[in-house]
């Protein structure tokens, strides 16, 4: 088993799929739309990464989860857990069509894989991923160390060609128990 409390710094941090659809879903109905076929059934009817699952640990993952409670949220739950903190690029997120990527930082229940792997081991698993796995694998970002300034559990937000000081503002994530 792989649990989220293994990511080490020099880690690549990277997601399954495409991500954004059911924060999409829900925004729409909550809108009074109707949201795309796309969203609807990324809502409603989640695929459990569980071969990519297998892959990503059989290929040195240090650390993973599924997306439940949206990017920004998990990424958080892993950095905490490892004792470490986190860059992700926004450009980077695989997200779905009329998605943008703060929206996808906060889309809950997507259930998507979120993994740390060292670049060796992404190196290694790239050539195969393509011909046995059907969903994408993106690099999204890295693990650093814990630092006084980005302490244990820190997630930043940080466009990859901007200076270290710029973030972008994003949603929480996913509540499972938010009244709304």
């Amino acid at each position: 088993a792989v649990t989220r409390a293994g990511a080490r710094p020099g880690d690549l941090l990277l997601v399954t799929g495409t991500l954004g659809g059911p924060g999409a879903a829900l925004a729409a109905w909550s809108a009074g739309g109707v949201p795309t076929a796309w969203a609807r059934e990324r809502f409603a009817g989640p695929v459990p990464r569980i071969a990519e699952g297998q892959a990503l640990a059989e290929a040195g993952a240090h650390a993973m989860l599924d997306l439940s409670d949206g990017l920004a949220s998990d990424a958080r739950h892993l950095a905490a857990a490892s004792g470490v903190s986190v860059v992700i690029h926004p450009e980077q997120l695989p997200v779905g069509v009329g998605c943008t990527p703060e929206a996808a930082l906060g889309s809950g229940e997507e259930y998507e894989l979120l993994v740390a792997l060292p670049p060796a081991a992404v190196d290694a698993l790239r050539p195969h991923w393509d011909a046995q796995q059907q969903t994408p694998l993106t690099i999204i970002g890295e693990v650093q160390a814990a630092s006084v300034e980005h302490p244990a559990g820190t997630v930043r937000v940080i466009p990859r060609n901007s200076p270290g000081s710029v973030r972008v503002e994003f949603a929480t994530g996913h509540d499972h128990f938010s009244p709304s």
